[in-house]
């Protein structure tokens, strides 16, 4: 688990605010060609109760273009427990007129110790005026010994230069039960494209140990991020926050990543 219950209502901000007509400060109707983005970022998280620090690389592709399917992927390796596994996503989302946007999401990971072995997510968004953008995905994710399957739903509200969101998750762990966590965000947005925010969740999530074993647990999490365009082709994004996985250990992050745009 990451700050968030699910990092995906967060990301699908600002592609939803390229695709439909949303009145978000971030959809900039002047973009008419397409807009291919790329980030290298990397994170590292200390924990407590005699637990390693992990450490995880990532490197992040997305290309939109106002009106049109906006494509993305990421290839991601992560260090915890003392070993390293590798992982690639890959997802879509496409309007469907001006009010309905389908997101599918599939994952893989190459050496699955303690990440999922694979995840596949399909989700729908819908503008329903106001500035309110409803949503709802199904996702199914298998471990090594274990398969969860999870309903979010989600609300979302654009107001001048912000953007407030709620996701509530619910999900089918097939060896530790049903667990619910609930999600919230904040951002600001400020320029053409910077922005800062807050994000918090609190519920029971899963969380994967190695060997593949899955534990339902406590959550609470608060996290800061934005991401600052100081050129028209770069970014520095970042991200502070602090995680308790329940009686597993609490967790304090720091991510810093470099973004391009061409």
């Amino acid at each position: 688990m990451q700050w968030m219950v699910d990092a995906r209502p967060a990301a699908m901000a600002a592609i939803v605010g390229a695709l439909v007509l949303v009145p978000a400060p971030f959809a900039d109707a002047q973009d008419e060609e397409r807009r291919t983005e790329m980030e290298a970022s990397l994170r590292y998280d200390a924990l407590d109760s005699g637990f390693d620090d992990w450490l995880t690389q990532r490197l992040d592709v997305q290309s939109r273009l106002r009106g049109a399917p906006t494509w993305y992927g990421a290839l991601h390796r992560e260090r915890r427990y003392g070993t390293w596994d590798e992982a690639l996503l890959a997802g879509a989302a496409v309007p469907l007129g001006e009010t309905w946007v389908v997101q599918p999401e599939v994952g893989r990971t190459f050496s699955a110790d303690f990440l999922a072995k694979w995840h596949a997510d399909l989700g729908v968004q819908r503008v329903l005026g106001g500035g309110y953008v409803g949503s709802v995905s199904l996702r199914r994710t298998r471990y090594e010994g274990s398969q969860v399957d999870r309903l979010a739903l989600g609300m979302e509200r654009y107001w001048g230069n912000w953007r407030g969101a709620y996701t509530l998750n619910v999900s089918d762990v097939d060896v530790a039960g049903t667990p619910v966590g609930h999600a919230v965000a904040l951002d600001y947005y400020y320029g053409e494209r910077s922005l800062v925010g807050v994000r918090g969740a609190l519920g029971r999530e899963e969380e994967g140990l190695p060997g593949g074993e899955v534990v339902t647990t406590d959550v609470a999490s608060v996290s800061v991020h934005g991401r600052h365009w100081f050129h028209d082709d770069w970014a520095l994004s970042w991200e502070l926050g602090a995680l308790s996985q329940g009686d597993l250990y609490d967790r304090y992050g720091i991510q810093l990543g470099l973004r391009h745009a061409f």
